[in-house]
């Protein structure tokens, strides 16, 4: 089984009214996925579509950030109908569009390759003609001088030059595709990250403690509507975005330095 999990924030529009029909048809994708819906701004609008559509839909704990969000619905996935090895645990952000044979095509390479933790292809046009730097490199101490000059921290991979399946340092939480065993050796997301450089943190976690890099497939495509709210200087987002940054550094440097690599199951 595919769980796709999906935290809304006010998105209940974009959800019903997704490119591909309602949450991009994946309600009606049949039994291989199951859409589990966290909503951090509950809305009854909403609430009655998952229902009329067989999605699982929680209010609970409103506000809690996006890892511990993600977490909650592993968590409710599990207790609802728990996970077998060959399970797959999708984060997905609510203004991504992806086709159900999409997600499926990966879920399947990735059992090929053995790989339990893997990205796709992201654009930020329906047309697909622009890329969404969602594959980067890790950053590290020189990105608080880029921070400053270039307003970046992680410098993206190339797509142009990537053609085939390829292992990359991190890839956006926007799509993140897993074995569910092994989301679960990594303890879901860092909790206390409440938004931005959880995903970083995740992969750096899965690479550097359990030894399993993320593989990105650039044939696989999906669109992704981007906000990049933390760009403003001046916003909440990009308080959070910094406070995240400066304790991924600390984990990287001071923190996970010291912990042994092991083997993650599959």
């Amino acid at each position: 089984m595919i769980h796709v999990a999906i935290v809304s924030h006010g998105h209940e529009e974009l959800l019903i009214s997704s490119g591909l029909g309602g949450l991009c048809g994946l309600p009606d994708a049949g039994n291989r996925i199951k859409v589990w819906v966290k909503d951090n701004k509950p809305s009854a609008k909403l609430k009655a579509y998952c229902q009329k559509h067989g999605v699982y839909y929680s209010d609970a704990q409103p506000g809690l950030g996006f890892g511990h969000n993600n977490n909650f619905l592993y968590e409710q996935i599990k207790k609802e109908s728990n996970f077998s090895t060959d399970d797959s645990f999708v984060v997905m952000n609510p203004d991504i569009c992806i086709a159900p044979e999409t997600i499926h095509t990966l879920i399947e390479q990735m059992r090929n390759d053995r790989c339990p933790m893997a990205t796709l292809n992201l654009y930020r046009d329906q047309e697909r003609k622009e890329f969404d730097a969602n594959i980067r490199h890790f950053p590290n101490l020189l990105s608080l001088v880029k921070i400053a000059l270039l307003r970046s921290v992680a410098v993206p991979y190339d797509k142009n030059v990537i053609k085939v399946p390829f292992h990359v340092d991190w890839a956006s939480g926007a799509f993140l595709a897993f074995n569910a065993m092994h989301y679960s050796a990594l303890q879901g997301f860092d909790p206390h990250y409440f938004m931005y450089f959880e995903d970083v943190d995740i992969c750096y976690r899965s690479q550097q403690l359990l030894g399993k890099n993320l593989r990105y497939y650039p044939s696989l495509k999906a669109t992704h509507a981007a906000a990049h709210k933390n760009r403003n200087l001046t916003s909440q987002h990009a308080v959070w975005f910094l406070h995240s940054f400066v304790k991924f550094l600390f984990r990287r440097y001071f923190v996970y330095k010291r912990s042994k690599v092991v083997n993650a199951p599959l």
